[in-house]
């Protein structure tokens, strides 16, 4: 049986190790055993690193011929591929755009506001450029210039913001190759909060589920012309609802292999929890509304699991389109624990201190995190086939789900737990998220 991997157990385990062997070291080496221990978990912890790049013009005729695009230094603005990248300002979403930029995407930039946006900018092109200067020979067969896009500001709760970016990129970019959409922008509150813009929705499910799922439906049309991908940044956390979909079950660790069928596993029940909580503060009710810390990350990793859902539904919606060229794939993905902003949400500011100084020996940089969203967006797209519950790939398996990366590696089969594989329970959900924003 495969087993999964994920940096951040590589780093325990050997924090772990390293612990247990103190007890049967000489105390005077100690001292030398520490510092080679703080090393080499940093070096574990940093996780894989992304190698999958752009066609390029110096690669075989082959791999030219079946490319979606050619990359070259004097390659025209109309066939230069498009990457929109959702919460730019800092974490996953920065170093996203940064590094997409380098490689010669024109880069689309997103933020809360049209002041954070035009800075973001600023700093993703410089970033950019800098990195082209310091590595000119990897980058000589990549376009010359570093395209950086920003305009309108993007708010994930507040749905007329989305549709006016949504018809913003299909004005400005709808004859343009628009490649990958990198949904990343989203939030963790510990408390039970709704939303400024719409009471009734509680807001890990309006910011990191329906404003994504509206963005997308609205760029598909655009994603169609030139074969695109939609990238969704998830998370370990869509193990978190585990207490809530199958009670009872040491689920945590359970993959697809421990049901005979994973499709109509929930029963409705997540859908169902979703209707009684996003009922506004006064009417919330159910499971998913009580106020603590533990469903704080319920509801995180609900909306979580949600993405992946989504991501689900559009490549089972794409899989039998007739042009091949015509064809979006999708995909959702675990960046590794990562050390950002989120933290400063769940926990007090001594305790946050004090995580911020020693993550860093367990969990990734935000530019290490970065690395699986970046071979997603990159990868032959052979890698984003669907994949059935035995790890077929490609299938036509009427259960067959969108690719699940971590570390850089497709592991649906190793880490999706079975939950994830309902794509009955995920084809229902996605539904109501369209009727929640305008939709259907």
């Amino acid at each position: 049986m495969r087993v999964g991997y994920k940096s951040e157990t590589g780093a325990c385990l050997l924090g772990a190790a390293t612990f247990a062997a103190c007890f049967f070291i000489p105390r005077h080496l100690l001292t030398a055993v520490i510092p080679l221990w703080i090393v080499a978990s940093r070096l574990v912890s940093r996780g894989s690193v992304n190698h999958a790049r752009p066609v390029t013009d110096a690669d075989t005729a082959d791999k030219q011929a079946h490319a979606r695009f050619v990359m070259s230094r004097d390659m025209p603005l109309a066939k230069r591929p498009v990457a929109i990248v959702t919460g730019t300002n800092s974490g996953i979403g920065y170093w996203t755009a940064v590094k997409l930029a380098v490689e010669g995407y024109e880069v689309v930039a997103t933020c809360r506001s049209a002041v954070l946006t035009q800075q973001t900018v600023a700093r993703i092109r410089q970033e950019a450029e800098s990195r082209r200067r310091a590595q000119p020979q990897r980058y000589a067969h990549s376009p010359a210039s570093v395209l950086v896009e920003g305009h309108l500001p993007l708010e994930c709760e507040d749905f007329d913001s989305v549709r006016a970016f949504a018809e913003w990129v299909a004005k400005k970019y709808g004859q343009r190759n628009v490649h990958v959409l990198v949904n990343n922008a989203g939030c963790m509150r510990k408390e039970l909060t709704f939303s400024r813009l719409h009471p009734k929705l509680e807001l890990h499910t309006a910011v990191n589920f329906l404003g994504p799922l509206l963005l997308t439906e609205l760029l598909l049309p655009v994603l169609e012309r030139n074969g695109g991908r939609v990238v969704y940044v998830s998370s370990e956390a869509h193990r978190f609802p585990q207490s809530l979909l199958l009670p009872g079950r040491f689920g945590f660790w359970e993959s697809t292999r421990a049901f005979s069928r994973c499709n109509g596993l929930i029963a409705g029940k997540l859908l169902n929890a979703l209707k009684e909580v996003n009922q506004g503060a006064d009417k919330s009710s159910g499971p998913l509304q009580a106020h603590s810390t533990r469903l704080a990350f319920t509801r995180y990793g609900t909306s979580k699991l949600l993405n992946t859902y989504h991501a689900h539904e559009i490549a089972r919606r794409y899989r039998d389109t007739k042009d091949e060229a015509h064809r979006v794939y999708a995909c959702s993905l675990h960046p590794g624990c990562v050390v950002t902003n989120f933290s400063r949400d769940i926990l007090s500011s001594f305790v946050n201190v004090i995580f911020s100084r020693v993550s860093l020996l367990f969990l990734k940089t935000s530019e290490e995190g970065a690395q699986t969203t970046l071979h997603c967006a990159m990868c032959p797209r052979e890698e984003l086939e669907l994949v059935s519950p035995s790890g077929e790939k490609p299938t036509r398996s009427v259960d067959a789900v969108s690719p699940y990366f971590v570390e850089c590696k497709d592991q649906t089969t190793e880490m999706l737990l079975a939950y994830g594989w309902d794509v009955s329970e995920a084809a229902a959900i996605v539904q109501w998220g369209r009727q929640q924003v305008g939709l259907a």
